[in-house]
C-alpha cells in the first residue's frame, strides 16, 4: 500500500479529482470553530503533505505518515522547516503536544480493526493539549457501507494521461479494491499498468464513539467533507486532562 510507484502519481490523480484547498479551508474552520486560539497542526496521515501545505500559512504545522514513499513527495513540496516523521499512527510519540490534530481522507480506514482504532484515537489524544481539537474523517461506515460500487476516473495532469478503475467488494469486516492504474507518460513507451490494493475497515459509528470516549474526548460526526462520511470533531471531555 502507498508504494513508490503508487506514490508517483498520486498527486497526479488526487489533485485533479480533489479540491484540496477547500479541504484545508475545511479544517481551518473547524479548528478556529473549536479550538480559537489554535497555532500548532499536526496531520496524522499526511500522505504527499498536500493539506499541510494550504495549511502552513496558518498554522505551524508537522506531518506524520507510515508510508517513506509519500513522505518523500511532502517533503519536495514543503519548505525544509515543516518536520515530517515516518511513524504509525497507532502508537508514535513526537514528545509534544498540539492545538489541531486531523486525520483526514479516511487514513484511520487502514487500520487493522477496533483495537488498532482504540490506540490510533488515544495516542493521537495524548498528543493533544488541554483546549485543542482532533478531527478525524472517517471510511464509510459499516452501518453506511453497501459495496459494489465501481470506482473509475481518467485524469490528464503534467502531460501525463492516468486511468484507474476499481469495483469494491466487502470482505468480512472489510472493505477491498483492486485498483487497476494505466499510466501514460511522454516519451514513455507505451503504457505502464500496476495495481494498487486498496483495504479499509468499516467500522461502526459506534466503534469510532467509544474509541474517541475512551480516549477521554467528546466527539461529533458532522455532515461536511466528502461524500456521505462525514467529519468527526471532538475535544476533551469535561473533567479529563
Amino acid at each position: 500500500m502507498y508504494d513508490t510507484q503508487f506514490a508517483e502519481v498520486y498527486d497526479r490523480v488526487y489533485c485533479t479529482l480533489y479540491d484540496y484547498a477547500a479541504h484545508a479551508r475545511l479544517i481551518a474552520d473547524l479548528a478556529r470553530e473549536h479550538a480559537p486560539e489554535a497555532a500548532t497542526l499536526l496531520d496524522v496521515g499526511c500522505g504527499t503533505g498536500e493539506h499541510l501545505r494550504h495549511l502552513r500559512g496558518e498554522f505551524a504545522v508537522t506531518g506524520l505518515d507510515l508510508s517513506e514513499p509519500m513522505l518523500a513527495r511532502a517533503r519536495e513540496k514543503l519548505p525544509a522547516d515543516v518536520p515530517l516523521h515516518q511513524a504509525d499512527m497507532r502508537k508514535f510519540d513526537l514528545g509534544r503536544s498540539y492545538d489541531v490534530i486531523c486525520s483526514m481522507y479516511s487514513a484511520v480506514g487502514y487500520l487493522g480493526g477496533v483495537p488498532d482504532l482504540r490506540d490510533a484515537v488515544a495516542t493521537m489524544a495524548r498528543h493533544l493539549t488541554p483546549a485543542g481539537v482532533l478531527i478525524v474523517e472517517p471510511w464509510i461506515l459499516r452501518e453506511r457501507w453497501r459495496g459494489g460500487q465501481l470506482a473509475h476516473a481518467s485524469v490528464e495532469r503534467d502531460g501525463v494521461t492516468i486511468s484507474r478503475m476499481g469495483q469494491w467488494r466487502t470482505e468480512g469486516d472489510r472493505s477491498a479494491v483492486d485498483m487497476h492504474y494505466l499510466v501514460s507518460e511522454p516519451g514513455g513507451e507505451g503504457v505502464r499498468h500496476f495495481v494498487d490494493r486498496e483495504d479499509l475497515a468499516l467500522f461502526s459509528g459506534d466503534a469510532y464513539e467509544e474509541a474517541f470516549t475512551a480516549a477521554g474526548l467528546t466527539p461529533r460526526l458532522l455532515p461536511v467533507g466528502r461524500g456521505d462520511r462525514g467529519v468527526y470533531v471532538a475535544t476533551r471531555t469535561a473533567g479529563t486532562a
